[in-house]
């Protein structure tokens, strides 16, 4: 998972997915789904091929230059290795998206809210688990005035964040598996708001008392 070929290979993958299946495909393909699992958007099937491999390749180009822009790109070389594997959690998380999309448009018997939940939930899970590893920076983390303004904080907070967005990540894939697809979209984002909430909350917090204000 931190190896730097892992993400152009995911992106490539998901190239040749697509022009294996390419023909097999309708004209127009389901592009979005709304929260009872319905189809209410849809593309032609070229677009739907091209567009999230685009997209997937312009995320890990991005996340690939944004270190060199850095005016603390030098703490980059202690967590280069939680960094590329966030670069190839985001990146494989982009390709199962796609196969699963292009799977529902192929008749596949797939309930796409609810992968995309379990998705979302095993992404945070492991964000969560490597967060702590972090050093300030001003692209990766929890970045607030009061985690960049000092390093215990910062470091304290993403030890808190990690746990935190860890726990969300679980209840986000545990409640798509137990509950029905109509919560998923809650689920996730009251996960994602709690966990970004607390952990803003808890370096405001730590700064309060780190300063005596």
């Amino acid at each position: 998972m931190r190896s730097k070929w892992m993400a152009p290979i995911g992106v490539m993958a998901m190239l040749i997915f697509g022009a294996v299946v390419y023909s097999r495909l309708p004209d127009q393909v389901p592009s979005h789904w709304n929260i009872y699992g319905q189809v209410d958007a849809m593309m032609d099937r070229l677009q739907a091929v091209l567009l999230l491999p685009a997209l997937t390749a312009g995320l890990w180009l991005l996340m690939l230059g944004l270190p060199r822009i850095d005016p603390l790109r030098a703490s980059y070389v202690a967590f280069a290795g939680t960094y590329q594997l966030f670069v190839n959690a985001l990146v494989l998380f982009m390709a199962a998206l796609y196969v699963v999309s292009l799977g529902a448009a192929l008749g596949w018997n797939i309930n796409v809210p609810q992968m995309i939940g379990i998705g979302v939930g095993l992404l945070f899970m492991l964000l969560g688990n490597e967060m702590g590893r972090l050093k300030p920076n001003w692209f990766a983390g929890i970045r607030t005035p009061w985690t960049l303004s000092d390093p215990e904080i910062w470091r304290r907070t993403h030890r808190f964040g990690g746990r935190v967005f860890f726990a969300a990540g679980l209840l986000i894939a545990v409640a798509n598996l137990l509950l029905p697809a109509t919560t998923s979209g809650f689920v996730i984002l009251t996960g994602a708001l709690g966990a970004a909430i607390l952990s803003v909350g808890y370096s405001y917090l730590l700064w309060r008392q780190r300063t005596g204000t």
